[in-house]
């Protein structure tokens, strides 16, 4: 949740390898199908099928260079927690854990960079290594991976001279800190993930995001190409060895006789017949990098340019229709939330960020959200208010008379 709430964030962090800005996406995406496969599981599942559940669902769910790469860090702290069962989750098996996540991890990329998600998965290994020698108590241990992922993520442009040129960065990095810190604040039972603090204290790293368009056609490979590849009888050696002479960025992962494959091409058509008469082939997505520089770049430009207003307005509703409802009578931006899965803090703040505007309103559209949205007023950056909607006919009418708001101390 805390990712998916985040990954417009880490998108527009997404310079490297390409500057496509689906990163935060990618990697979302890999672990909602993690979720969606353990919520299958039934009650009482011993940890051998949770972690052979995670790591499955990670390999099968992942999407994208960073998506790949995160699900192989699963797989790592899930083989690294074999043995662990009975004493659970301490700061041995915490060591234990990153140890092997950075092997695995640096074992499924054939050109590793410093300055990415691997880096920050070395360091938060490093950092669960060194609380070990230090003999921190579990809570402790924890902290201590979560601040040394954050320092790693701030330290990546001194390794990628492309994310300090663009004032960003690693996105993929960033996205992990994001992973460990939920962890850890959900291990630990802190209001923070249930609540606003963990985004509170864990803020984005700051960066001045700059539009850039330095796409070489000449030099670049042009299409993502990711698929799952089944197969008993495969050659995983051949098959890397061919993956390169294909293009870039090019992972394979898992075993017989399940395989991800994941590479940056500009003939999909050869990469998907070469394993095409080697087994069978499924969940093939292939994207169009170029177009989607091209989307990010225009979106950016968007923002930074559009006209900022006096007043906006952050409502909260269940159901796109609902929401397009209420955008169309000029709501800046509608919160996914309603009885029974109301929306955090820190998720209105959010939405409070994204709208280009001098004051926000909310409408919480709830009384159990009216609190939540207060509370968002008190930390927010910029002037706010809650008017006090209890559903969505009266922030309509809200959001369509503005001047009729009157204000109070």
């Amino acid at each position: 949740k805390a990712l998916s709430d985040r990954k417009d964030e880490v998108n527009r962090l997404n310079v490297f390898p390409v500057p496509d800005g689906d990163t935060g996406t990618n990697m979302s995406l890999t672990m909602q199908m993690v979720v969606d496969n353990l919520a299958k599981l039934p009650i009482g599942a011993s940890s051998a099928e949770i972690r052979k559940t995670i790591t499955t669902g990670a390999l099968m769910g992942a999407r994208g260079n960073s998506g790949v790469i995160t699900s192989q860090i699963l797989r790592g702290l899930c083989e690294g927690f074999e043995g662990f069962e009975e004493e659970g989750i301490t700061t041995a098996s915490l060591d234990s854990c990153f140890a092997r996540a950075t092997e695995v991890a640096f074992q499924a990329v054939r050109k590793p960079v410093e300055g990415t998600i691997l880096t920050v998965i070395k360091d938060s290994a490093a950092a669960a290594k060194k609380a070990r020698k230090k003999k921190l108590s579990t809570e402790e241990a924890l902290d201590f991976i979560v601040n040394g992922a954050y320092e790693s993520v701030q330290r990546t442009p001194e390794f990628l001279p492309v994310l300090k040129e663009n004032g960003v960065v690693d996105a993929g990095g960033f996205g992990l800190a994001i992973l460990i810190d939920a962890f850890a604040a959900t291990l630990t039972g802190k209001e923070g993930f249930a609540g606003d603090a963990l985004a509170m204290s864990r803020p984005a790293p700051k960066a001045e995001i700059e539009q850039i368009d330095d796409w070489d056609v000449d030099s670049a490979f042009r299409y993502c190409t990711e698929f799952l590849v089944h197969s008993n009888t495969i050659d995983v050696d051949a098959a890397k060895d061919f993956l390169p002479t294909m293009g870039d960025c090019d992972l394979m992962v898992g075993m017989h006789p399940n395989f991800k494959v994941h590479v940056h091409s500009n003939t999909p058509d050869k990469v998907l017949a070469y394993f095409l008469e080697r087994g069978q082939i499924s969940e093939v997505f292939i994207h169009n990098m170029k177009l989607q520089s091209e989307e990010r770049t225009e979106k950016l430009e968007a923002e930074q340019h559009a006209e900022r207003k006096p007043l906006g307005f952050v409502a909260v509703a269940a159901g796109q229709g609902n929401a397009k409802i209420l955008e169309s009578l000029g709501v800046d931006v509608v919160v996914s939330g309603g009885q029974t899965m109301n929306p955090s803090t820190k998720d209105l703040l959010d939405a409070a960020a994204k709208v280009n505007a001098d004051a926000v309103i909310f409408l919480p559209n709830n009384k159990n959200i009216i609190m939540a949205a207060q509370s968002a007023c008190e930390l927010s950056d910029i002037l706010a208010g809650v008017v006090p909607t209890k559903s969505v006919p009266c922030s309509a009418w809200t959001a369509r008379h503005p001047s009729r708001i009157t204000s109070r101390p």
